[in-house]
């Protein structure tokens, strides 16, 4: 997937872009900024998911609402503000890498292991839409409602927690080198 961003962004270079792209100092400068550029579609791309995610999480909610389910609506209206909260960071990530001539470089390794986690954390998000999905089957069997907002709560404090790793990533790979 993230591949496909990478091969995009290089085909849709100039003329002049390519040119320059053939110089040692700009090509190793010019791969890793299409290496950032492709982390962050993929992050926006998960943004995407999760914000489409938690509006059915507020359909959800409606849903108990007027089914008489009150008693689960503060639960239901904490996952929001806890996926909003992830998605928020997600957002306002940063990129991995600086420009070229930054006090700080982020080398290759650190840089393929932030893509790796940012891709890891793509797919956990899958069990976000697999919790909301059981959720909005179970709106009709009240016994079942309870432990399905849970397992959403849980499931998004999971990934919270995944992504607080998020800047240890650079740190590990800048140690194994």
């Amino acid at each position: 997937m993230t591949d496909s961003f990478v091969e995009k962004a290089d085909q849709n270079m100039g003329a002049i872009e390519r040119l320059l792209k053939g110089l040692p100092l700009v090509r190793e400068y010019n791969d890793k900024e299409l290496r950032r550029e492709a982390d962050h579609r993929l992050r926006q791309l998960l943004v995407t998911e999760l914000e489409q995610e938690k509006q059915r999480l507020y359909d959800v909610q409606k849903k108990l609402l007027r089914a008489g389910g009150l008693a689960w609506l503060d639960d239901a209206d904490g996952a929001i503000q806890r996926l909003q909260t992830l998605i928020d960071r997600i957002k306002t990530a940063s990129y991995g890498y600086a420009g070229l001539f930054a006090a700080v470089k982020i080398q290759e390794a650190q840089l393929d292991a932030l893509h790796r986690f940012d891709t890891a954390l793509a797919e956990r998000a899958q069990e976000i839409k697999e919790r909301i999905d059981k959720l909005e089957a179970n709106t009709a069997e009240r016994d079942a409602i309870g432990p399905a907002i849970e397992a959403v709560n849980d499931t998004v404090t999971e990934l919270q927690r995944l992504f607080d790793k998020r800047s240890q990533t650079i740190t590990t790979a800048a140690d194994s080198e």
